[in-house]
């Protein structure tokens, strides 16, 4: 069981083609979030939805209406994502602005993990993805000894585990277990022959440049 939470202007498209790519299920929560008071345009592109989980056997949605003002924005977001299920797929390509950064300031205040996409308006422009994993490195930033690792990393890519332990002068216990981490935190990936190599969120998450740019991996 999953929740779809999406931000909901004069269109719907967005909202459909989400079920759709992640295969929504019948006992899946779908939640919309819009403007207060909600005006004739989204009322009906609400019922494009609702008409569109009827057909497909999904779960009724559920339209919120947001005040356009902070705390009480925020307050009521947080308040209807307090109970439903986990995990969330969330979805800010449509409505207001404001509505995406309300919901986002609210997961960073339930401490959530969570799968973010916005398409920008036009189509041109490729889908945003922000992984959940960074929001795991917003609640516990890198250590001292992980940000070592991963300079490391970043200034040899292709560097072995038992490299990169007599590099630092650590254990290779311990820069594994490191590894794991910065590994699900998606800026350390191993390659080919077992080397590590840095991902293009290093330059997200910490300052470092690394001077091999280009055999930065691109993950998902």
């Amino acid at each position: 069981m999953r929740s779809f939470i999406f931000t909901l202007g004069f269109h719907e498209d967005h909202v459909i083609r989400r079920l759709h790519i992640h295969n929504a299920l019948p006992e899946d929560f779908i939640v919309l979030f819009t403007v207060s008071p909600i005006s004739p345009s989204v009322r009906r592109a609400f019922e494009g939805v609702r008409s569109y989980t009827l057909r497909t056997g999904l779960r009724e949605p559920k339209l919120v209406e947001v005040p356009m003002n902070s705390p009480d924005g925020i307050f009521t977001v947080v308040n209807s994502l307090r109970d439903v299920p986990r995990p969330l797929i969330v979805d800010v390509s449509g409505g207001m602005r404001f509505l995406g950064l309300f919901i986002l300031i609210s997961l960073l205040f339930m401490a959530e993990d969570v799968d973010i996409y916005l398409q920008p308006e036009g189509g041109e422009v490729q889908e945003i993805y922000i992984p959940k994993e960074l929001f795991e490195f917003m609640r516990r930033p890198l250590s001292n000894n992980e940000l070592e690792i991963l300079n490391v990393v970043s200034e040899h890519p292709g560097i072995t585990i038992e490299e990169l332990a007599r590099s630092i002068g650590k254990s290779e216990k311990t820069v594994r277990n490191s590894i794991v981490r910065l590994r699900k935190l998606l800026v350390v990936q191993k390659g080919r022959y077992a080397g590590l190599y840095p991902t293009k969120w290093v330059k997200v998450v910490t300052n470092l440049r690394p001077k091999h740019e280009e055999e930065l991996i691109q993950t998902p």
